[in-house]
This record gives C-alpha cells, structure tokens and sequence, in this order.
C-alpha cells in the first residue's frame, strides 16, 4: 500500500520546511511524497512556474526568474534526497494552462468565440513540451499529480469546441500521460468533479486512457469539510486503481489554528475507504503557510500514521501526549477529545454546510451558500449545489440557536479547564494551547451571533417587524464585541477574523467590514423593498444580490457572485475575478422563478448595467433566449414580453455570461396585467 504525504500546500516551496518533510516523511515510514506548491498563483504555480522553457523560450519572460532559480535548486535537493530515501515525489499541476501571450503569439489556436480550440496542432505541442522541458529540469521527479479544473482557460468550460466533454479530458489527458510515460514517468489525475454526471465522464476518459492510470480523490465528497459525506462516487471507478486523498490538517476546520483531534474522522474514513481496497493513502499535512508540527493538533498525523499501518490509534495517540505533555498528558487529551464534535456544531446548521471554518465568511459566500434563505419560513433551497445534503430538512429556527450555543457552552468550559493546567505544564506549551482554545471560545461564540444575524435579517424582511432590525443590530454589535476581545488578547494570532490588507502594517479585522458591509445592505435592500411594494402595478419583484432575493434561485456552483455597485446591490453571471476580461471567455449563470399572470401577456422588467462599456448577457425567459451585446453606459431598464398560455404562475428567467464583459443584474420585477 502506498503511504504518502503531501506538502506546500498551496504555497511558496521553501527550503527549509521542504526539506524537513523529507526527513519526516523517512522517519515515519513514508514512501511517497507531493509537492503541492503555489498552484493558484498564475506565475508561480503549476509546473510552468518552475520550469524553464526551451522551444517556448519567448514565453520564459512571464515567469519570476528568481522563484524558478530557486526551485530548480531547493526542489532537485530535496527530490534527490527523497529518491535516496526510496520515496517517490510528484508535482501537482493543473490544466489547461498556457502563457497569457500564448493566443497573441498564435492567434490560430482561437476559435470562432475567441477561446482557444484545444485539438489545435500548437497546443498539443506546446503541452508535450511541457512535460519535457519540466522532466529535463527536474529529473528526479517520478510523476505529475494532474487536475483539469480551477485554470485560467478551464477545459470543460471553453465554447464552441470540436470535441466534447469527455472527448476533451480524453484528448488532453492522454498527450499528458503519453508524455509522462515516454519518459518514464508516471501521471496520476485528480476528478475533482461535484457533479455525478461529470465524475462518470471523467473517469470513462481515464479509463479509455489506461486501466493502469491512478485516480486521486479526496475521502470526503466534493470538498474537504468533515461535515461532507464519505465520497460515495468512489464506486463509479470500475478498472482504474483508486489513490485516496485525506486532509489531516483541517482546512475548513480553522487551518490550524483551532484545537481539533479527529481521531473519529480519520478512523471512519479509513473504514469506510477500505470497503474499496484503495492502491494507497495520501494526507495533506499543511495548508496556506500553516504547518502541523509543534503543537497539539501534530496529534492526527500519529493517528493518520498509525491507521495506515493498522496499528492502534489508541496508542499512538496516548504515545503523542504522553511524550509532548508529559504529567498534563491525560488532561490535555481530555480537552482535545470533544474538539471535532463542538467545530461540527459550529460549521454544520442540522448537517448543511454551514459556514466553514478555513475563515470569517465573506457576505457574497453566505449569499451564494443560502445562509439567509435556509431561515425563512418555508426554507426553499432550489439550487441542488453539492454543499447542501439531499432531502435535507432545517428543522425549528430555535434548534439551530441551540446548537451552536450548545458548542459555545462546550468550548467556554473547555478554556476553565485548561486554565487549571496553567504551572503544571511546559510554560511555552501551556501558552500555545491557551491561543487555541481561547480562539475556539471566541470563535463558537462569533459564530453564533453571526447566525443570529441570518435569522433576524430573514424575520424581518419577512414580517417587517421593528423588533428584527433591533435583535440584527445587536448581533451584530456583539459580534464586533467579540472581535475587539479577540484582537485586544490575540492580536494577529486571533483566528477567523484576520487578514493582512495589501501595505497594512498589521493585521487588519475582517469582521468589522462585514458587519459594516451587512448593514449598508440591509439599508439598500430595505429601501429597494419599499419602492416596489409602493408601486401597485408590480406583481413580483426580485432584489439581485440581496439576501433575501430567493425565487428560488439556481446558479453555478462557485460563479455567481454579488455586488454593491453605484449605491445598488446586484448579481453577476460569474464570479469576481471575471470582471476584467480574462483569459476565459464566458462561463457562469444563474436563474430564478418570477411570478405571472396565467394566461396574459406579461410585462418582466429587468435593471441591468454593463461592465468596462459594454453589456453582454443571454436572457433566457421561458423556452425564449434574447442576447443582448451592445455598448452600454450606466444602468438601464430592459423590457420582455411573455406570453403565458400553459396556466402557470412562474416562469423561470435566467441570465448567461456569454463574452468577458460580466452583466450586473440588478432587480427583476413582474407587472400585474
């Protein structure tokens, strides 16, 4: 069985810590290693930011010479070192990426949408020269850990393509692993699909590749929050070998910075997988500069270790505190052992992927993640998304306060006890522990009040009652309370809150803009409500972007993303980032139900704005597509007609990206006849 490790992830390679891993890896037992490195980082990341092109060479100027230079030295040392070891490296890489100058050099790899067509003769050359020129650079690697997903130009979402979905994984992950294999190399791929459809596509492509080629996929569905469910689309992988990929660290459960053990995790992934006799195990170790050694949550790399060799997790975890805490060994345990079931009470809402805890939510994610609709009344969710469990049922409003202050009560006697540890233990080591449970006390507490947030919002759009806004003030008044004490006792070391704003010269809060940004939405959806429901002749209205726009609202998972815009809220088809024309062209959507006079002709209004002087946007009403594409200033107000004759009393209205110029959506509204 193969046991691995991965590391930097996803950051800057650097020497040091590198090469203790290696060394970790050996001590342990370990005999396969990966490299994550900068992957989101257009550079710096892939195999492109480290390799030097030869036939390509004109394109060797978007690089950073120096994080190149460096890597060629630090990384073959530590591969090297590794191969002396007897543990094999991989590099992670994603596809498909290519230099931002690459369509400009060579305009015949577009096609007739301006994306680039992947069958085009210089793009399969220009990927096999890749993997060469990445294998000359760095021989002592034995393969690529491959990813067709999070690109610049991403594979499954290009227009106007010769082949197909499966066709185009097929077609591309095939140059790769013919590359790969020539040089005798090995190339393991990644699904990384949240869609069934898409995982039964991908995995038919690999299959058609080779029944030899591995597939990595992480053991818990879609994402990497203990609250997903054990990855059940392992089952639709019939020939190839399976690799499972395992997050010892806790991404979503406060990167380290939050106490958690998930001894219970750990063993029922492990028992749940081993019903598909995986060919191996790999477990990220780190995550965005935070590292897992020399502190108490190094814990669940002994226990990750000691279920790889089926070798008592008990042990290995008495073992680990005993030798770290020596006296305190017994107390400390206890303290560690409730930690994963308070940060589940905290992340989940009754098992719906609540708020994760990688950091403080932004409000365009509680938006996009239904935070706001899952408290109104009927609690409607339409959009089927991956994070949101099937048949899932909320439950009482007043069950949900109660979990989370059932999690802030655990966390709150959590932090006594370990105050009564304060002298009978390793100064420096008590200190380290006093910052992560005073962290988990101010955090479930946060938490909390960031629900009740949600609630009191929903309650009095839905009642108008005074007495909402109140309680939504005062929630959120206690949550920059919260935040105050966490700054004042942690500084930057307070997590869920801080972040480092560009030229900041300390850490700066990122809950006071969300509480600010909450309340100036709540002001502009308040009075954008009051100007529609003065008007006698609306029959419905939707206020895009703002928390209470529901109509059952579908989008594309991940590109849907709202924003505050001359004074108003709206959404866009796509996410932040697509604002700017890219290097993709147009991907994203999202739609809603409006209400209609059944058999009338209907009047739908839509306020609309085009981003960098121009609007492009596919309106979808009914079954009738209108593709709007003109030079545009400022917002303007369209006008649809609608005739309905099949007795219905919505019809569904969807807005597509379709260049890179984003449309702004801003309200839609239905006319009574």
């Amino acid at each position: 069985m193969i046991k691995g490790i991965s590391v930097c992830n996803p950051v800057d390679i650097e020497r040091e810590y590198l090469m203790f891993t290696v060394d970790y890896a050996k001590k342990m037992g370990f005999d396969h290693l990966q490299i994550i490195g900068p992957i989101h980082d257009h550079i710096k990341g892939n195999i492109e930011g480290i390799t030097p092109f030869r036939k390509y060479s004109q394109f060797n100027d978007e690089k950073d010479e120096a994080y190149m230079q460096m890597n060629l030295r630090v990384v073959n040392e530590a591969c090297k070192k590794a191969s002396e070891y007897g543990i094999k490296t991989y590099f992670w890489h994603h596809e498909l990426a290519m230099p931002s100058r690459f369509k400009e050099v060579y305009p015949e790899i577009l096609n007739d949408y301006q994306d680039v067509e992947i069958t085009h003769p210089l793009v399969k050359d220009f990927l096999e020269n890749k993997i060469q020129d990445f294998f000359c650079a760095y021989p002592y690697f034995d393969g690529i850990i491959l990813t067709l997903h999070e690109t610049q130009i991403p594979l499954l979402k290009l227009k106007n393509q010769k082949l197909g979905k499966i066709e185009r994984v097929q077609y591309v992950t095939q140059i790769l692993y013919d590359s790969c294999k020539a040089l005798g190399k090995e190339l393991i791929v990644r699904p990384f699909a949240s869609i069934a459809e898409d995982y039964e596509m991908m995995t038919a492509a690999y299959e058609k590749i080779s029944t030899d080629l591995m597939i990595m996929d992480k053991w818990t569905q879609f994402d990497w929050s203990l609250t997903m469910p054990s990855n059940s689309f392992f089952s639709k992988i019939k020939k190839n070998p399976l690799f499972v990929e395992a997050d010892i660290f806790g991404e979503f459960f406060g990167k380290g910075h939050l106490p958690l053990l998930l001894k219970d995790h750990i063993s029922e992934k492990f028992r749940y997988c081993g019903e598909f006799a995986p060919a191996g195990y790999v477990g990220r170790i780190d995550r965005g500069g935070g590292i897992p050694f020399g502190d108490v949550n190094e814990v669940n790399l002994h226990l990750f270790h000691a279920a790889l060799n089926q070798s008592s997790m008990d042990e290995a975890m008495d073992a680990f505190f005993k030798e770290k805490y020596k006296d305190a060994a017994e107390e400390v345990k206890a303290l560690m052992l409730p930690t994963e079931e308070i940060l589940k009470k905290t992340i989940y809402t009754n098992k719906y992927y609540f708020t994760e805890l990688s950091h403080f939510p932004t409000l365009n994610h509680c938006k996009n993640h239904f935070y706001f609709e899952m408290m109104t009344k009927d609690c409607i969710l339409a959009s089927n998304e991956w994070f949101i469990p099937k048949n899932w049922n909320r439950g009482s409003i007043e069950s949900l306060i109660a979990e989370k202050e059932d999690a802030k009560l655990q966390a709150q006697r959590l932090f006594e006890d370990l105050q009564k540890l304060e002298g009978r233990m390793d100064t420096e080591e008590y200190r380290k522990l006093w910052v992560k449970f005073l962290n988990l006390k101010l955090v479930t507490a946060l938490w909390q009040e960031l629900l009740l947030a949600f609630v009191n919002y929903t309650a009095y759009f839905e009642t108008r009652d005074a007495a909402y806004e109140r309680a939504l003030n005062q929630a959120l008044d206690e949550m920059l309370s919260l935040n105050e004490i966490g700054v004042g006792k942690l500084g930057n070391r307070f997590y869920g809150s801080l972040f480092m704003l560009a030229g900041a010269s300390k850490p700066q809060s990122k809950v006071v803009p969300f509480v600010e940004e909450m309340r100036r939405c709540f002001a502009i959806e308040k009075a954008e409500a009051q100007r529609f429901e003065k008007n006698t002749n609306v029959l419905d209205y939707i206020v895009c972007g703002g928390a209470m726009e529901g109509h059952k609202l579908m989008k594309e998972v991940n590109f849907s993303d709202t924003l505050e815009r001359s004074g108003s809220l709206c959404r866009i088809p796509g996410n932040r980032n697509g604002m700017q024309w890219s290097r993709i062209n147009a991907h994203g959507w999202f739609s809603y139900e409006i209400a209609v006079t059944p058999h009338c002709q209907n009047i739908i209004k839509v306020e609309m704005e085009g981003n960098g002087g121009k609007i492009d946007c596919k309106i979808t009403l009914g079954d009738q597509e209108t593709v709007i594409s003109r030079e545009a200033a400022g917002k303007e107000e369209f006008v649809f007609t609608y005739d309905e004759t099949a007795g219905n009393e919505t019809v569904r209205i969807r807005f597509d990206k379709i260049s890179g110029y984003v449309p702004c959506i801003f309200t839609v509204c239905s006319m009574k006849p």
